[in-house]
């Protein structure tokens, strides 16, 4: 029964969902909204289990006093003080600029919540991005080395967008804004349009898979 429940209600649900894309009548329509009630509840436990398995994981890495443990102890920190501040607490926020608005909740504007957000996270997250464009950077000087058609093919193109982009690029050529729009709009999207279209037919094969019991992956591996 600990498998068959699961792909009995894996199959229903995932039935339901796609009677209720194709097909739009009285009943279904009825039906919807409490099924998205029970997903929505679903959804905020599996916050609170992934927040338990955080908490679980990193805390024994401290115990263990394993390689990286003070970078799983900050993060233990930053989640409980995030939880702290944003849920448990109720912290005085100042007053917006409208005076109709007189809210006393630790997520509105002036909040240490919103503290932590924009003095921490977001400059963590720009740092993050800076360090990533050297990595991209380095990445590009690799692909670069042309060895075969389609390499030489990526580093025209690269040349390209990296010349056309930039105000030198307009010097050298006054045309060179316009051919790097052209390649980004048309050569770009139509290879972005065709890996999308063969990710969503991919998807919705696992998606028949999964229905139909065939996958069984999210079951644990039994």
């Amino acid at each position: 029964m600990r498998r068959e429940i699961p792909l009995f209600l894996t199959f229903l649900f995932g039935l339901f969902f796609i009677v209720t894309f194709f097909f739009d009548t009285d009943f279904i329509n009825f039906a919807t909204e409490p099924v998205n009630d029970w997903v929505s509840i679903i959804i905020a436990f599996t916050y609170v289990l992934g927040l338990g398995n955080v908490l679980r994981i990193h805390s024994k890495k401290i115990a263990r006093k394993e390689d990286g443990w003070p970078n799983s102890l900050a993060t233990i920190l930053g989640v409980l003080s995030m939880l702290v501040f944003g849920i448990l607490l109720w912290i005085p926020a100042r007053y917006a600029q409208d005076s109709s608005w007189s809210g006393w909740t630790g997520m509105q504007p002036g909040s240490i919540f919103n503290w932590f957000y924009d003095a921490v996270y977001t400059p963590m997250q720009s740092t993050m991005f800076a360090l990533l464009a050297f990595f991209i950077s380095s990445a590009a000087f690799r692909a670069f080395r042309v060895r075969s058609a389609s390499a030489a093919l990526l580093a025209i193109t690269g040349l390209l967008l990296i010349v056309g982009g930039v105000s030198l690029g307009e010097q050298v050529w006054s045309r060179f804004p316009d051919l790097t729009s052209w390649i980004m709009e048309v050569l770009q999207n139509a290879g972005k349009r065709a890996i999308l279209i063969g990710a969503a037919l991919g998807a919705i094969a696992t998606g028949v898979k999964i229905i139909l019991g065939i996958e069984k992956s999210y079951l644990g591996g039994q």
